[in-house]
């Protein structure tokens, strides 16, 4: 029987735009506390071809592999733009596109005051494109993103995920503009509805319990017109 002390299988990571020394860049994120990850290797698929946008890491040990995938949303600055890091955790995995999805887990704990008990988690994925003349810089592209974000599974709860469903096809969630935490510009950012893209932390860390979140938001989706 295999020991589960072994190697991990390859961790292959997509970026939304190719940069200059990538793999570096890449290995030293994979490594550091931020990531989640741990030693590790990074080598690009086509070594050959300067703009690969693939890569291949291996971790030394398994709980790093572990910790990045737990961690989900990883983005780093490579030439003054913002690069969004794609996991691939199989290595048939297709391409995604542009959705918006929603699965249940379930999850032990008290009424929604304290913490949801069941959670819907939100999957948003924008894809690379040009900025339109909506935004800051017409012509300029911006990289694609992956968030998460939950909700209560209860009456009201679904409720809300019809409604961030529709603002969604409608490209009301995101708008292209300025990253206050990351200080760059050109790049996507939440539209004033906000999400809960941790289930614990309270409102500080953008996470439950809020027992008035789902009031406020529905609120500014109203804002929106979605109601």
């Amino acid at each position: 029987m295999a020991s589960s002390l072994g190697p991990p299988s390859p961790l292959l990571v997509r970026v939304s735009h190719p940069g200059t020394r990538l793999e570096w860049k890449l290995e030293k994120y994979f490594q550091s506390r931020k990531s989640g990850g741990g030693e590790c290797t990074v080598v690009a698929l086509d070594r050959s071809d300067p703009t690969s946008n693939t890569f291949r890491v291996q971790f030394k040990q398994r709980a790093g592999k572990d910790g990045v995938l737990k961690k989900g949303e990883h983005q780093i600055v490579v030439d003054n733009q913002l690069v969004t890091i794609f996991l691939e955790p199989n290595e048939n995995a297709e391409e995604k596109k542009t959705k918006m999805s929603s699965s249940t887990q379930s999850q032990k704990g008290a009424s929604h005051d304290e913490k949801p008990p069941n959670v819907k988690d939100i999957h948003n994925d924008v894809d690379s494109c040009l900025q339109k003349k909506e935004h800051p810089n017409p012509g300029a592209r911006f990289s694609g993103i992956q968030r998460t974000a939950y909700l209560p599974d209860n009456k009201e709860g679904n409720e809300v995920l019809a409604l961030l469903h529709r603002a969604f096809d409608q490209k009301l969630i995101f708008t292209v503009g300025e990253s206050r935490t990351l200080g760059v510009s050109g790049v996507i950012t939440w539209n004033d509805i906000h999400h809960k893209t941790s289930r614990t932390g309270g409102p500080q860390r953008y996470g439950y319990p809020d027992p008035h979140y789902l009031k406020r938001v529905k609120q500014e989706l109203k804002d929106k017109g979605i109601e």
